[in-house]
């Protein structure tokens, strides 16, 4: 497969790159976005609970009530996951999070030799000889027969890509799409379970905090964050490098970034995965929407939990396994490419979930956030081919919830297609 100069994916254009979840699918030329749904909450590329406007049934207690915003199109960013525009009211952080999972980083620094091209190999089976039981001399078949069976029988080994391994350094998984499907059905971050952190300690935090009081919410959320994925990726033989977290007020992006700043946005976090660095916008977090000051660390915590699923995937080669499969789908099936940008998106929101539970009680997300989060009446579907209804939104954020830690319960890749649709 053909693919595009400076290591990028073909079909994902370079004015789409994001810094966000995969899917919305366009690959960022230093990392990924944040939580949402094009990946998660956000898209991450996306991600959090969206409202788009006033409804019945939207959560009460400490929930305002809050217009969900379509997050931020353009430079660096994809479709929502899943979230119609409100009626232009004040700004919500949550609609960024589908935006995060929209992007799928695509930018890679080859070293050496470039990226390596594999060829599947085929081979044709060998002729039967007949049954020497059924007659008293063996019969030969001719040349024509033997030919005409190899063309009829044909088979197709497997190549060194049908099974999940961590890729080397701008090495991309040439395989067909059944077999980049089988490795996301199955793979090392679809079973066995996530470990229990033993002690996370989150400062009290406002809902609107200080640049200052923000970043220390952060440090501490991405400390209890390393305990889950480095043990989990070390018990697996997966690399893990531990994201380090800056939060900048923007547009003042930070100069030492080595993504691009028109990558950037004003109200959604930016996964540079060149640098591994979460850049933080101040005024960004599901925090804001609470009243209660009670809920702010955990709703912190949630946010960033969406983001290191992001650091999972990237850190474990498993996008581009992804990145791979939606490539080829494109002109193929573009059925079974909107498919794969859901269960990817329902996936990284599920271990979003997941992991922000495997902390002490105290640090976890409040019982009512859980409950806006996992309700449908906090969601809305998107817009084609980006959609995903409400319901099945819900169903796995609460999976992710109600896990244990357990990452089988995350297995969007194996699910039914009415579940992530």
């Amino acid at each position: 497969m053909e693919r595009s100069p400076a290591g990028e994916m073909p079909g994902y254009p370079a004015h789409q790159q994001c810094g966000g979840d995969d899917e919305g699918d366009q690959m960022s030329n230093a990392g990924w976005g944040g939580p949402g749904d094009g990946a998660g909450p956000q898209g991450q590329g996306q991600g959090g609970p969206w409202q788009g406007g006033p409804q019945s049934g939207a959560p009460q207690g400490p929930w305002q009530s809050p217009q969900w915003q379509q997050p931020p199109q353009g430079p660096g960013y994809g479709q929502a996951p899943g979230m119609q525009p409100p009626a232009p009211q004040r700004k919500r952080p949550w609609a960024l999070l589908a935006v995060a999972a929209s992007c799928i980083l695509a930018m890679i620094l080859v070293v050496g030799g470039g990226i390596t091209f594999l060829a599947l190999n085929r081979g044709g089976t060998e002729p039967v000889a007949g049954d020497p039981t059924t007659t008293s001399e063996s019969v030969e078949p001719s040349d024509s027969e033997a030919t005409s069976t190899e063309e009829e029988t044909p088979t197709t080994e497997a190549s060194e890509y049908s099974e999940f391994r961590v890729l080397g350094l701008g090495e991309f998984p040439e395989a067909t799409p059944e077999e980049l499907l089988g490795v996301m059905q199955d793979n090392p971050l679809t079973e066995g379970g996530l470990p229990d952190v033993g002690s996370c300690d989150l400062p009290a935090t406002p809902t609107a905090p200080s640049q200052e009081q923000l970043q220390a919410v952060l440090d501490a959320a991405s400390g209890c964050l390393n305990q889950v994925w480095s043990v989990a990726s070390s018990d697996r033989g997966l690399p893990w490098t531990a994201p380090d977290v800056v939060v900048y007020t923007w547009p003042d992006v930070p100069s030492s970034s080595s993504c691009e700043a028109d990558t950037f946005a004003e109200d959604f976090p930016r996964m540079c995965n060149l640098d591994s660095t979460i850049y933080w916008p101040v005024g960004y977090g599901t925090a804001t929407d609470f009243e209660d000051e009670a809920h702010a660390p955990g709703a912190y915590l949630w946010d960033l939990a969406y983001m290191y699923s992001n650091a999972a995937s990237w850190n474990s080669t498993l996008v581009f396994y992804q990145g791979e499969l939606r490539n080829q789908y494109e002109d193929t099936d573009p059925e079974a490419f909107d498919d794969a940008w859901r269960r990817n998106s329902l996936q990284w929101i599920c271990w979003a979930s997941a992991a922000s539970m495997q902390v002490p009680s105290a640090a976890q997300p409040s019982q009512e956030m859980r409950d806006a989060l996992g309700s449908p009446d906090a969601w809305e579907a998107g817009e084609p081919p980006n959609d995903i209804t409400p319901e099945n939104r819900a169903r796995w954020i609460s999976a992710g919830f109600d896990s244990g830690g357990d990452l089988a319960k995350c297995n969007t890749w194996t699910a039914e297609t009415e579940t992530v649709s």
